[in-house]
């Protein structure tokens, strides 16, 4: 049998549920209804997506103790904030996956990656997709040094959260652990600076492109 989709906090099944004929997904408006339409012990898996604007540990509670008791079932938030309580919970258990509104479109991508049984990645926070571009250059700190030259690069943005960002570049520079500054103009018009760390680098042989995870060395507001 299909695997069941329970959706709670909207009135109408995303798109992109509709289309998928390997998933049954079904609209259950009223949490306190879900146990009941998840009797059905045939159900191989059973799976939860609960859109909130605000996650906090009420919400959690609540879907956690069905979690608990329903067997097969695994829950999926769909959030705009999350309590800072909230946040810490999300550091110390996996039981659980959080994924962020302006996620909303790898939703079947990663239900599926979870029926697969590969894991799928909470993230504490929001990332915005980012169209500005922006300025890579060596680090402007004496935090370590640098191997080869390094020289300022033009980039642009795959998305950008308060603690870092997906970064491409048009040539093979930097590698892990480098430190980097970013410039960058935001949402106001003003231009930024940040000093970051290269967390991880591969190259796109597709596109001709360096990608950089850089996480900042201090919390942003982007």
């Amino acid at each position: 049998m299909k695997a069941h989709i329970y959706i709670n906090g909207i009135h109408a099944l995303p798109p992109q549920l509709k289309k998928d004929k390997s998933l049954k997904s079904e609209i259950v408006e009223n949490p306190y209804d879900l146990r009941e339409r998840m009797k059905d012990e045939t159900i191989a898996e059973k799976i939860i997506v609960a859109f909130l604007p605000f996650l906090e540990v009420r919400h959690y509670e609540l879907y956690m103790h069905l979690q608990k008791t329903t067997p097969n079932l695994k829950i999926f938030f769909i959030v705009s904030e999350l309590s800072s309580n909230m946040r810490i919970r999300l550091r110390a258990d996996n039981n659980f996956i959080v994924m962020w509104k302006t996620e909303e479109t790898s939703l079947v991508k990663n239900i599926h990656k979870y029926l697969d049984g590969k894991a799928v990645e909470s993230r504490q926070d929001r990332r915005e997709h980012a169209t500005s571009k922006g300025l890579l250059s060596p680090s402007k700190l004496p935090l370590g040094q640098n191997k080869g030259f390094q020289p300022i690069l033009g980039g642009s943005f795959e998305n950008l959260s308060p603690h870092g960002t997906c970064m491409k570049i048009q040539a093979p520079f930097y590698e892990h652990k480098d430190f980097v500054n970013l410039t960058y103009q935001n949402k106001e018009g003003d231009f930024v600076s940040l000093e970051g760390q290269v967390r991880w680098s591969k190259w796109n042989k597709e596109t001709a492109t360096q990608e950089l995870g850089v996480q900042f060395l201090s919390s942003v507001i982007v």
